[in-house]
């Protein structure tokens, strides 16, 4: 080309790009066989460097540098195709075929095919067979047929005519046989046909072999082969120079040739590959050629002389909100970001060629619609606010060839090998292509993430699985074909796991993305769950636990509450979700206070409880209470001690501190558990813990347990002992639960506890005026503070005559009521001692009040005994009174260890005495309390 003033007058810079284009008009009427292309990509490189000085350069050397190597490739080419087309002329030629332009321009493949069809089925017998055998092999094996053997086999089957030639003498074959035999050698030595060779195939051996040696090149192999024959002088070797020999060597010579030429082919094929990775946008073009650097020669040197301009497509996958799996789509012109979905979609494929503007960029062309570019849409911006917009949006437009347009259709790639962001060549810095829904950040000028793949999108597992050697070494091989629902989303499956497509929720949107989970109990576990569709949320690769024993399947949520599928080779696969998987991944997880879980999320009863259990804790959601709660460590082990909820029921509040010396507690829907340092570990439930509760637990008289419930030592009760007061609450079957302190419960174990003749207590501790009392199963104990504390146990006895005295056991007088005259008879009258006689005043009628209380009516007065003032106080004289019921008038009988009685009083609890232990006559009888002693003991005299 010749540079006219409109060329002269550019920068360096414009002037390398004017040079590209000027080439590439050249090339394009050929493209399969560009002569300019070492050239174009040089005017590249030096367009892609920054300034004019490297433009310079290559307007001052490096052209000349590029245009001498474009006029080699084409030289070899053109080599290379006359090389061919004679091969085929000389193959043809052997067997007698006719060929013209039209056979010559066929391929390797369908020559052969020719050769065959026209050989004679007689006389090419040999060459028609090696045909057919070459036809399934190699392109290197086709070709090989044609530059040696078909001349071989001919050989052969002009040996077998001859030998099949009846007319001629044994002399005349043999004669006729060694003149082919150097024929052939004439041909491999120095591609002489039939017609070519006769003036040699007559010679002598030796004259022959020497005629070789002076037409050969000198830098062959057969010059090499030709020269040791005739430095030998031996015959033989003569012979087996054109028997074997000059094939042999040209073999060699063809050997020598072909892997020059491939290591060419090769070296052209790396810096290929190489301007192809760098280039960010080609990377299939990287792919094939990889794969005809591994192959054989012969496709390596199709890829490079027609392949590689086949590879130029590519899709354009973008990262967009709802996944990574969207593609740049030409949609009836408008670019948008289209789903992956299966099957052939060359509205995603898009030609990248050098920029039409500025072929350090790139254009890309419609593969749906050729000639339609992706184009900035002038003007259109999508702004979304300060700072102004950076988004570019963009149409698929047939060219119209201006300047303008080539400009608009031209975009430079910015970024790495893992992502590209494309930006208009008009405003590189400040601008990026923009689709709706694409990730991108205006602020800080990112651009949404572009990934240049094949022209056919991968299928999403089958990309990821290439894209991460540690995932391939991990899955193993594929075993099947992908299965996809009716929405494109599903499973692949590999010898140890399977990649799955998910459409993952996240709340206000949907987001597909490819996930592992790998084979084992996980995996079943999912599978019985419906799969990840049917668990929902947002999946997460399986993954190690955080202690590197198990493994953990994650499905996030907005709300935080994930769903884990958890594995651990001590628990199984278990799965956690909710409030409750949430509490116990923010205690830490598989790592925390609970450890690995060792059931599913369970319910327990009709209230809608929740639980899941772990190694080594429970937490629980409640509804009723609208919580959480969560039982752990010495607690748990405890609860599970007493059989978990069948035992202790469901957490009613989490574990809390009590006392000043780091106790603990946790309540439970019928239980409780209390950890001291004292007593360790208790735990309580059942109608004890009922009891308990009445109590008002620890906070109550008794304190905290510091025993589990017990069995009593027959067998058939429960107790549990507590920290205050000698506490201690006792269960029978037949009584319930009722409460023993101190000090009754001291008298009660003094006498034998439940094997005592007391028996099990019946109530709980009851209060009196001056004390306390326990009723049991055969009688009671009352404990007084009045006075001197005393305790004593006894039961009431029935009276069963109706009028009696009562008789002191220690003065051996009678009670009655005291004065003389009328006095004896009036209200408020005192009793007394006095020696038995069985008088009127002695004698008291026993009225039945029920219950074995009764009423004592004195037979003198007919009134009845009675508290003065109805005090309950110790030495308050006993008188008595108009009869009325009260219950300071009622008494009991109630027995004593040696078989006498105390006259108590039902409202004072207290019983009657001689006072202060006199035993005459007129000694004051008042009331005190029990203690035993023996003017408080009395027997019964009955009046017939």
């Amino acid at each position: 080309m010749v540079a006219g003033p409109d060329l002269l007058v550019l920068t360096d810079r414009n002037f390398v790009g004017a040079l590209y284009y000027a080439a590439d008009d050249l090339d394009k009427p050929h493209p399969l066989e560009p002569e300019h292309q070492t050239l174009k990509e040089a005017a590249i490189g030096a367009l892609a460097a920054d300034g004019e000085d490297t433009s310079t350069q290559f307007i001052k050397v490096g052209i000349f540098a590029a245009s001498t190597e474009d006029r080699k490739t084409v030289t070899e080419r053109r080599q290379r195709q006359e090389e061919e087309r004679t091969v085929k002329s000389k193959a043809a030629a052997a067997i007698s075929v006719p060929i013209d332009n039209t056979v010559l321009a066929k391929s390797t493949y369908d020559f052969i095919v020719y050769l065959d069809l026209k050989a004679d089925s007689h006389k090419d017998t040999a060459v028609k067979e090696a045909a057919r055998a070459a036809l399934p092999g190699t392109a290197e094996a086709q070709w090989n047929f044609l530059v040696v053997g078909i001349h071989d086999e001919h050989r052969k089957d002009l040996d077998r005519l001859i030998q099949e030639d009846t007319a001629w003498t044994e002399a005349e074959k043999a004669a006729e046989l060694a003149r082919q035999a150097k024929a052939n050698a004439a041909w491999h030595a120095l591609g002489l046909g039939s017609d070519q060779s006769q003036n040699l195939i007559n010679l002598t051996d030796q004259d022959f072999v020497i005629e070789v040696w002076n037409r050969a090149p000198r830098d062959t192999e057969v010059y090499g082969s030709a020269e040791a024959a005739v430095r030998s002088r031996n015959p033989a070797e003569w012979k087996k120079f054109i028997d074997t020999g000059a094939k042999d060597a040209h073999l060699r010579d063809i050997e020598i040739m072909l892997d020059k030429r491939d290591r060419e082919v090769i070296r052209q094929i790396t810096e290929l590959r190489t301007r192809a990775a760098g280039s960010l946008v080609h990377p299939d073009l990287v792919t094939a050629a990889d794969t005809a650097l591994a192959a054989g020669p012969a496709d390596r040197e199709k890829f490079l002389r027609v392949g590689q301009y086949e590879r130029q497509a590519q899709s354009l996958r973008i990262e967009v909100q709802n996944g990574d799996e969207y593609y740049l789509a030409d949609t009836n012109g408008d670019v948008t970001a289209a789903p992956w979905t299966p099957g052939e979609h060359p509205e995603l494929a898009w030609k990248v060629e050098p920029g039409l503007s500025n072929p350090e960029c790139y254009s890309f062309q419609s593969v749906l619609r050729p000639n339609n570019y992706l184009r900035w849409r002038s003007g259109a911006s999508a702004a979304a606010g300060s700072p102004p917009a950076r988004r570019v949006l963009a149409r698929v437009d047939p060219s119209d060839g201006t300047t303008a347009f080539k400009t608009d259709a031209t975009w430079c790639v910015r970024g790495d090998a893992n992502t590209i962001a494309l930006r208009p060549a008009r405003d590189v810095s400040g601008k990026y292509l923009f689709v709706t829904g694409a990730y991108d950040s205006e602020a800080n000028n990112t651009a949404p993430r572009v990934h240049a793949e094949p022209p056919k999108p991968l299928l999403p597992m089958d990309r990821r699985y290439a894209a991460e050697p540690v995932l391939r070494a991990n899955l193993g091989a594929p075993i099947g074909d992908a299965v996809l629902d009716a929405g494109n989303l599903g499973y692949k499956p590999y010898a140890k796991g399977r990649l799955y497509l998910n459409s993952d929720d996240l709340g206000s949107y949907r987001r597909t993305a490819v996930h592992v989970v790998y084979s084992g109990p996980l995996l079943d576990k999912l599978l019985s769950r419906g799969g990840p569709k049917a668990v929902g949320g947002a999946m997460v690769d399986q993954a190690p636990a955080a202690d590197g024993l198990g493994q953990i399947l994650r499905f996030e949520r907005t709300s935080g509450q994930h769903n884990y599928i958890v594995w651990s080779p001590q628990t199984g696969a278990r799965e956690v979700y909710g409030l409750v998987g949430l509490t116990w991944m923010r205690s830490g997880g598989e790592i925390g206070p609970y450890g690995y879980p060792r059931t599913d999320e369970t319910g327990y009863g009709d209230a809608g409880v929740r639980y899941s259990r772990f190694t080594a804790g429970s937490i629980y959601w409640v509804p009723a209470q609208s919580a959480i709660r969560q039982v752990k460590g010495e607690v748990h082990r405890k609860f599970a001690t007493m059989g978990f909820e069948a035992g202790m029921g469901t957490p009613t509040g989490d574990e809390v501190g009590f006392g000043t010396d780091g106790a603990r507690t946790q309540r439970f829907s019928s239980g409780s558990v209390y950890l001291t340092q004292r007593n360790g570990t208790v735990a309580l439930n059942g109608e004890i813990h009922q009891k308990f509760a009445t109590l008002n637990y620890e906070s109550g008289p008794f304190g905290y347990p510091v025993s589990d419930v017990l069995t009593t030592s027959d067998g058939v009760g429960r107790y549990a002992n507590f920290a205050a007061n000698n506490g201690v609450i006792y269960w029978h079957p037949n009584t319930g639960a009722h409460t023993v302190g101190a000090p009754v419960a001291q008298k009660w174990r003094d006498l034998g506890a439940e094997r005592s003749w007391l028996g099990y207590p019946t109530t709980d501790h009851s209060a009196l005026p001056k004390g306390t009392r326990v009723e049991f199963q055969n009688g009671r104990i009352d404990s007084s503070n009045d006075g001197g504390a005393s305790t004593t146990a006894y039961r009431t006895t029935t009276v069963t005559q109706s009028a009696i005295e009562i008789k002191g056991v220690q003065s051996d007088r009678c009670v009655q009521v005291a004065g003389v005259g009328e006095d004896p008879l009036r209200d408020g009258a005192g009793t007394e001692l006095w020696q038995c006689v069985a008088g009127p005043k002695q004698v008291w009628d026993v009225v039945s009040l029920g219950n074995n209380r009764y009423a004592l009516k004195n037979h003198h007065s007919h009134k009845c005994m009675d508290l003065y003032a109805g005090s309950v106080a110790n030495s308050v004289a006993i008188i008595q009174n108009t009869c009325d019921g009260r219950t300071a008038q009622q008494w009991e009988f109630t027995t004593t260890a040696d078989s006498t009685l105390a006259v108590r009083n039902v409202f004072s609890a207290k019983v009657i005495e001689a006072q202060n232990g006199g035993t005459d006559n007129a000694v004051p009888v008042t009331q005190v309390a029990d203690s035993s002693l023996a003017w408080q003991r009395w027997t019964i005299v009955p009046i017939g």
